[in-house]
């Protein structure tokens, strides 16, 4: 267990100087110091009145109890700024309630959404965390099993910040919560609606009439009240929210006053007037105990629970960024940092770029299936035919044709393709209008191979491996890459091993020529490197990777296909979607 420990505690805390016990845990401080960890004995950090936020305790505390005897053990720790407790069954309360009279108080960062059901009124997590409080109290951080719910709340709402979000908080009541967005997140700053405090995020005042229009990324608001009602509220919100923002919402469900929504069709009716709902949690008790495990977990857009909160998250309407005011932004690649390169110059790309996170980002976009493919047809339908609005809108489609495995609808979007691709070349034509031919020219291959005509796939696919992916950028080689391997499939099917060569060779001579190219522009300035940029491009080298495999093995073909095939990771060529797919096949299972 020593090396899942070590992990745990560095993916918590980083590496850092930890203070434990090295004669008791010898094996843990040698997996530590492995992971970056610098090791130091209890009690010989800096005095309790100046925290080190660099040092952490380790305690592995068995009992008995949380008496004198843990006030003493927990005193070494004094000068460290988090404490990780390593506790077995121990009462909570009494553990708790030494802790936090030692000046200890929740750590932001100690409760991760999954991690929600391990908390219990009984008994802590195997490990839990905490941190030298900064001299506030009362706080959702210095209570115990009564503020789990609040913090598995915006646990959860972390998980729908992106990078750079600049974030509102409403209805909190402490700013705890913009802590733990901090801690949980990587929002690029925290706007939090109350009286002045924390130096570490802005603070409005009493209510949002301070806040510019269409400047926040991200609202999160619970059970959040204003004069004129919650529903007034929402307008609020729809006015300060950027077109591709997002909003966590829940209310405490209230029959009666008016005050919160009665249940899930009057959030829903309300919600739908100014935003997008897309996805509904359920928080609950996992058992009748009263202080036993709780759960909040992620139910059907369209289901209705019976439950205390009513949570949704809603994205704004992208469309009505062509209306906009604002000049566009994203804020993970902020315009001070200079002139981005073009493969993420989404302004300069798109008539609207506001649709980019909403429809295209993979992990950003619309979490509701239905209500993203019916935006895609919008933008299809309003957009102009030699766009990269257009491009990307078609491809979301017929990417979710794909996905459904509907052939009979894959004879609807291919035309769109055709027509798309069918446009007349031009030395002018923007950059983002090349990546989404390439992108499409290799999706109507997938969706010809679906319905079965073999040939037609062919012909897309050799029209994406000879694509001029280089004016883009050498991360779209992955597209000309994956065709050539697919057609090589295709031609090794029919029975022709010679053609089928020259693609796998022309899959992995792309493959290194994307790796040759000069990558200093396309990765961004010093200072603001795109953090995708050499992930992706290892993706690039690793499918080339596969051809040469193909390459190498290709004298097994006559012996055993299967012996061939086996040398290959054909999942490699698709494995986002690979993994998507599974999962669906997953849920299928799981609800027969």
């Amino acid at each position: 267990m020593s090396i899942q420990i070590a992990n745990a505690l560095v993916q918590r805390l980083g590496p850092c100087t930890i203070e434990i016990d090295q004669a008791a845990h010898p094996e843990l401080a040698c997996e530590l110091a492995l992971v970056g960890c610098e090791i130091a004995e209890p009690g010989n950090s800096t005095p309790s009145h100046s925290h080190n936020p660099a040092r952490a305790g380790y305690l592995a505390w068995t009992g008995p109890g949380a008496g004198p005897s843990f006030a003493s053990a927990i005193a070494p720790f004094a000068g460290a700024g988090t404490l990780a407790l390593h506790s077995a069954g121990q009462p909570r309360a009494a553990l708790e309630a030494q802790l936090f009279a030692h000046g200890w108080r929740r750590h932001p960062g100690g409760m991760m959404l999954h991690e929600y059901g391990e908390w219990t009124g009984d008994c802590l997590p195997s490990l839990s965390y905490w941190q030298h409080d900064s001299g506030q109290r009362d706080g959702w951080l210095d209570q115990g099993f009564e503020a789990d719910a609040a913090i598995a709340r915006f646990a959860m709402a972390a998980t729908h910040v992106r990078s750079g979000d600049r974030v509102l908080i409403d209805g909190a009541g402490s700013d705890d919560a913009a802590a733990i967005i901090l801690a949980l997140s990587r929002a690029g700053s925290v706007l939090f609606v109350g009286p002045p405090g924390d130096s570490r995020w802005e603070t409005t005042g009493p209510d949002l009439d301070s806040i510019p229009p269409q400047s926040i990324d991200l609202v999160i608001a619970f059970d959040a009240s204003a004069p004129g009602g919650w529903q007034s509220r929402l307008h609020d919100y729809a006015r300060l929210l950027k077109h591709d923002g997002r909003a966590v919402l829940g209310w405490r469900r209230d029959a009666g006053e008016g005050i919160r929504p009665r249940d899930w069709d009057a959030l829903d009716d309300a919600v739908s007037e100014h935003l997008l709902p897309e996805l509904r949690y359920a928080q609950c008790a996992a058992s009748p105990n009263p202080r036993g495990a709780h759960m909040l977990l992620q139910i059907p857009a369209e289901q209705s629970a019976n439950v205390e909160w009513l949570i949704m998250v809603a994205s704004a309407n992208p469309l009505l960024g062509v209306h906009a005011v604002t000049e566009y932004e994203n804020p993970a690649y902020p315009l001070r940092h200079g002139t981005p390169p073009s493969l993420i110059d989404f302004g300069a790309a798109y008539d609207n770029p506001w649709l980019y996170r909403t429809l295209v980002q993979m992990g950003e976009r619309l979490n509701h299936e239905v209500k993203l493919a019916r935006l895609a047809e919008c933008v299809i339908e309003e957009s102009r035919p030699d766009s990269a609005d257009r491009g990307a809108a078609i491809a979301v489609l017929g990417y979710r044709i794909l996905e459904m495995r509907r052939a009979d609808l894959a004879q609807v979007i291919l035309p769109l393709i055709e027509a798309y691709i069918g446009q007349s070349s031009e030395p002018s034509m923007p950059v983002h209008v090349r990546r989404w031919r390439i992108s499409l020219a290799f999706l109507a291959g997938r969706l010809c191979e679906m319905s079965e005509r073999r040939d037609a796939a062919a012909r897309w696919y050799r029209q994406a491996a000879e694509a001029n992916w280089w004016d883009f950028s050498p991360l779209l080689a992955t597209k000309s890459i994956a065709a050539a391997f697919y057609e090589a499939r295709l031609h090794l099917a029919a029975g022709d091993a010679q053609t089928a060569l020259a693609c796998f060779r022309q899959g992995m001579e792309t493959s290194l020529k994307a790796a040759a190219c000069p990558h200093d522009e396309q990765m961004g300035p010093d200072g603001h490197l795109l953090p995708f940029y050499l992930q992706e491009l290892a993706e690039v080298i690793d499918m080339g990777s596969q051809c040469a495999n193909a390459l190498a093995h290709f004298h097994l073909w006559q012996r055993d296909p299967g012996l061939f095939w086996r040398q290959v990771d054909v999942r490699r060529f698709g494995l986002a979607s690979w993994a998507r797919d599974l999962e669906r096949e997953n849920q299928r299972l799981r609800a027969a």
